[in-house]
């Protein structure tokens, strides 16, 4: 059986079964940076939803999935699925080893019975599938644009012009909370580490009732930086989409190695 299904992968026959466990692979691998953001960096970011459809295209592709009308949504289901579980069962047992807690079923069923908790993990998963949309539309439109004009061997992981645009209504939304909380910190003159300022004062001039969520979004950007438990506004990281970028990723890396080494040793103390 084992290889009857290798033969179809190496003699470059195209399965469904063996493209979409790629997807599931290639997905569940792409969701980590949502995952950490969300544990870690306490926020959602749609952007890192493209990734997750990039993951479940590659992972498609690599594993020789059957290329179809079907592929599309293929790459929804699955990125949905992947986000699913991530939010009810990844991220709570994360968020019980973060507290010191075993991360176990058990552990899990106790705390789906927490009414509070279980209200907003529902609240976040509603907003993470929306934000799953906006993030994943580009994607998926331009791997069926492609289909459709007759490509199926080489479907490249781009944008379409309609997606890039859903994208950039998110990326025009991020640009108006910065500029919302730049004029916070320009009141204050806090704009380099010299004149870093406590979190509560800017809050106090920003008027939104979403201001900490937003603050700490722009935290994990490095566009507000903190330096000795104060907080500055970074015109640099500002104006520098890749520098700002670079920063995640070097932060969501470094979660990453923490958090393997966390599941390292206590699979060695285990044994």
């Amino acid at each position: 059986m084992e290889e009857n299904e290798a033969k179809i992968v190496d003699d470059g026959k195209r399965s469904y079964l063996t493209g979409i466990l790629g997807g599931l692979i290639g997905g569940f691998v792409a969701t980590i940076p949502w995952i950490l953001m969300y544990v870690y960096g306490k926020m959602i970011l749609a952007v890192l939803s493209i990734i997750i459809a990039i993951g479940v295209l590659k992972g498609y592709q690599l594993f020789k999935g059957k290329v179809n009308k079907s592929l599309p949504v293929i790459i929804v289901l699955i990125s949905v699925l992947a986000i699913t579980v991530s939010t009810f069962v990844i991220i709570p047992m994360l968020l019980l080893n973060k507290e010191g807690i075993t991360a176990d079923f058990d552990n899990l069923q106790t705390l789906y019975e927490y009414d509070e908790f279980m209200g907003a993990l529902v609240k976040d998963y509603i907003v993470s599938l929306i934000f799953t949309a906006l993030g994943i539309s580009g994607v998926v439109a331009n791997v069926k644009k492609q289909i459709d004009e007759g490509e199926t061997k080489d479907i490249k992981a781009t944008i379409t012009d309609d997606g890039a645009n859903t994208t950039n209504l998110v990326n025009n939304k991020n640009q108006e909370n910065i500029e919302m909380v730049k004029e916070a910190f320009v009141k204050l003159n806090a704009m380099d580490k010299l004149t870093a300022v406590d979190k509560e004062e800017v809050l106090a001039q920003i008027d939104n009732p979403n201001a900490k969520g937003i603050f700490r979004g722009l935290v994990t950007q490095q566009i507000i930086v903190k330096y000795h438990k104060k907080y500055y506004f970074s015109e640099k990281n500002e104006k520098s989409l890749g520098r700002r970028f670079i920063k995640l990723y070097a932060k969501i890396m470094l979660w990453i190695i923490v958090v393997v080494f966390i599941f390292v040793a206590i699979a060695i103390g285990a044994n």
